[in-house]
């Protein structure tokens, strides 16, 4: 389950008049962990890969701007941590586009909240965004 999605289920039962967030997202693995799994992706994973974050990021940032989701998300300085580790991996992903001369941007197809590109498990999703080829 993701990290986000835990939290705002932690807010439903402490306060049933919560809604869950529209997506949510898991922690990152270590910087250089991802960064070494970023340069076994395909661009499609790539491309993926930047929606994905785009997605974890704008999830914590609404994590860190509630005080009830940062609180059962751990406490605002996990969140921000979590945070500063998002940059960092954003960082090295843009770092791997440039070298491979990919512009990322959003797309319509969607992403699997709780799955890195390599991840990816959905068919529907892993077909859209050209996964398996």
């Amino acid at each position: 389950m993701s990290h986000l999605r835990d939290i705002m289920q932690k807010l439903a039962a402490a306060d049933p008049a919560a809604t869950p967030a529209p997506s949510a997202a898991m922690a990152l693995p270590q910087v250089e962990v991802y960064t070494q799994q970023l340069q076994r992706c395909s661009q499609a994973m790539l491309l993926y890969e930047w929606s994905w974050l785009h997605q974890h990021l704008e999830d914590l940032q609404l994590c860190q701007s509630n005080r009830a989701m940062a609180r059962a998300a751990g406490g605002s300085q996990h969140v921000n941590q979590l945070l500063l580790q998002t940059e960092g991996c954003l960082q090295a992903l843009e770092a791997e586009c440039q070298a491979r001369n990919l512009q990322p941007q959003r797309q319509a197809h969607s992403v699997a909240s709780g799955e890195h590109a390599w991840e990816v498990s959905n068919a529907a999703i892993r077909q859209a965004w050209g996964l398996d080829g």
